[in-house]
């Protein structure tokens, strides 16, 4: 039977990683490649990074908090200098956009799953989705089941008739767990090109 759902993560799916802008801040800054995703990993659900994602506490208190996490790991970083670095790597993919589009006008149902600290509310990029699921705005972020649960539920469809698509492996892990298939996905050729193998419309 054929896939009737398609899930997206967007940073590093449907629109550029932020991987690139937080290598050459730690370049920069002087700190060894990876820094940046192992304190993240490292201070896990209950860390600054995990918990803004989930709207618990606010840029400002955020900025703090992160900034005392590298310090404790011998690091004096500009926190808000990396965010700002983040936040502007953040850029549409056309050619999956395009995929996007296509799939829909041929009665996929689409959703973009997110990790977000900002709610895209009216960023255009809303309008190529049928559901928006933003973590900030929910609560609970990937990989907690429960966001997961929001968006199949939000679709409209069984997690066994969707595809997800994300970058992380631990994002699909969830996923995979419900029934789901899962795509992990990095350049954006590779995502057009797993879109059309899972969804040849």
């Amino acid at each position: 039977m054929s896939p009737e759902g398609a899930v997206f993560d967007l940073g590093g799916v449907v629109l550029d990683s932020p991987m690139a802008a937080i290598a050459e801040f730690e370049r920069t800054s002087g700190m060894e490649p990876g820094t940046v995703n192992r304190l993240v990993a490292e201070s896990g659900a209950t860390g600054a990074w995990a918990r803004h994602e989930r709207g618990e506490i606010e840029r400002k208190e955020f900025l703090r908090a992160f900034q005392d996490e590298f310090a404790e790991q011998g690091h004096d970083v500009d926190t808000a200098a990396l965010l700002a670095s983040v936040d502007d790597s953040i850029r549409p993919r056309s050619s999956v956009m395009a995929e996007i589009d296509r799939l829909r006008a041929g009665g996929i149902r689409v959703a973009a799953l997110t990790n977000n600290w900002t709610p895209f509310a009216d960023h255009p990029i809303v309008a190529h989705f049928d559901v928006v699921v933003e973590s900030v705005v929910e609560g609970t972020r990937k990989p907690e089941p429960r966001i997961y649960q929001i968006c199949f539920e939000r679709l409209g469809v069984e997690p066994a008739q969707c595809v997800m698509f994300d970058d992380l492996g631990p994002n699909l892990k969830t996923a995979r767990s419900m029934g789901a298939t899962t795509v992990k996905v990095t350049e954006p050729a590779e995502v057009v090109a797993a879109i059309r193998r899972h969804f040849p419309i």
